[in-house]
C-alpha cells in the first residue's frame, strides 16, 4: 500500500514540474514543414513549424506597383454627373 502512495505522489510531482518548467527546447534539424523538439529539463515533446505557413516575405504573389482590380460599375444614363 505504501508503494502505491509513493508512486502516485511521484507522478503528481512530475506533472507539477512539467507545468512549472521553463522549457529549453532542443529541436531536431529542419526536414520538411515541421520538426520535433524535446525539453532538455522535463522531457516534454512538441512539434514546431519550420516556417510560418501564412507569412513568407520572400514569396510575393503580385507586383507592389500594380493597381487593384475594380468592379465594373453600371452608370445611369440619366445622371449628369
Amino acid at each position: 500500500m505504501k508503494e502505491r502512495v509513493k508512486v502516485k505522489v511521484e507522478e503528481k510531482t512530475a506533472r507539477e514540474a512539467k507545468a512549472q518548467c521553463g522549457h529549453y527546447w532542443v529541436i531536431e534539424v529542419a526536414n520538411g514543414p515541421t520538426s520535433y523538439g524535446t525539453c532538455k529539463f522535463c522531457g516534454e515533446k512538441k512539434e514546431f513549424y519550420n516556417a510560418f505557413p501564412d507569412f513568407n516575405p520572400l514569396r510575393r504573389s503580385h507586383n507592389p506597383m500594380t493597381l487593384p482590380e475594380l468592379k465594373d460599375v453600371k452608370v445611369d444614363e440619366e445622371s449628369h454627373s
